[in-house]
């Protein structure tokens, strides 16, 4: 039987995030189909200027230029604080959030470059550029010069946000911190990551009417009596700490944070009636093994009452899962 290998991403804990507003979402195409963000106020653009600028007397010194540049910009102090954060606190890896016009669309990338100045200096381009720049057919050229390159990675439509980051489409701001945000950023890019020492795997529920305490209290049961058919040392550590955070609206999402070994036994598990292959999971540089048979290469043999205690225990899940109309992540699909 073939093997699968599946390497679980590993998140930096530092990462930040950012929500960056894209002028009603006029910018937004643009920035999409050309890999970039760009901020305003061009009259300061001197990158080596305003780079690592935290004493006190520097910024207020930049606050009395830009209110002499920029007289009817009412947040003068808010401006000069949202230059500084672009070019200086922003950071290659960082992610990114943009909408798009009306807010139907929500694109996630990473920074993959420091900030830039762009220089129109290709005559072609810029003739492609203006025949581009047509409101009409929805396609604004951004002009600002203060860039970063970025690499997209996912939209999300609308209606299929995640009900937290709604509150993010409130930010009046140009450039918000959204990194209070980050579970909820990270599981719509990854079903399952590896962040903090802890192994997150999300499930989402299709369920279209309400969901019932039972169908609720069985999956959680049988979630826990899957993973108690398996033991050593590891998994009796974690299992204790494993925590589960619900967003279950009907449909909504079920997320596992926990420990690699315990929530590996689950994974195991997903992957078993999804495709019932051997698998390899690949997690910070240690793999876990795991046979169709159930069997898991960091834990002793079961005996044949232990497997058997298994498989009906993977069953339950299985159906309670069904009921729920509960897919296995993605990865595992």
């Amino acid at each position: 039987m073939d093997t699968r290998t599946i390497v679980i991403p590993e998140i930096p804990s530092g990462r930040k995030y950012w929500f960056f507003r894209t002028e009603g979402g006029d910018y937004y195409p643009d920035f999409k189909i050309n890999n970039f963000i760009a901020l305003g106020w061009d009259d300061f653009c001197n990158i080596n200027e305003l780079k690592n600028m935290t004493a006190y007397d520097d910024i207020e010194v930049l606050k009395s230029k830009f209110k002499e540049s920029y007289p009817n910009e009412r947040r003068f102090g808010l401006a000069v604080n949202q230059i500084l954060t672009f070019i200086n606190t922003m950071e290659i890896g960082d992610i990114v959030l943009i909408p798009s016009k009306n807010s139907r669309d929500l694109a996630i990338g990473e920074i993959t470059s420091d900030a830039y100045i762009y220089a129109e200096d290709d005559d072609e381009l810029n003739d492609v550029d203006d025949f581009l720049d047509d409101e009409d057919v929805g396609y604004k050229i951004c002009g600002y010069k203060k860039r970063r390159d970025i690499k997209w990675i996912t939209t999300i439509k609308k209606n299929k946000l995640d009900p937290q980051l709604f509150k993010l489409m409130w930010a009046r701001n140009t450039i918000t911190d959204a990194s209070s945000y980050d579970m909820y950023i990270d599981r719509n890019l990854h079903s399952i990551y590896y962040k903090n020492n802890k192994l997150n795997v999300t499930l989402h529920v299709e369920q279209e009417k309400g969901i019932s305490t039972r169908s609720m209290n069985a999956l959680l049961s049988n979630t826990l009596s899957y993973i108690d058919c398996f033991h050593f040392d590891e998994k009796e550590n974690e299992l204790d700490a494993l925590e589960i955070k619900m967003m279950v609206e009907s449909p909504g999402v079920i997320q596992y944070i926990g420990g690699a070994a315990a929530l590996t036994i689950l994974l195991g598990g997903f992957s078993l009636f999804a495709f019932g292959a051997d698998i390899n999971f690949e997690i910070a540089g240690q793999k876990y093994s795991i046979n169709s048979g159930g069997a898991v290469s960091f834990y002793k043999e079961m005996n044949r009452h232990e497997e058997e205690m298994a498989k009906i225990e993977l069953e339950k899940l299985k159906s309670s899962m069904g009921d729920l109309k509960i897919q296995p992540p993605k990865e595992l699909r």
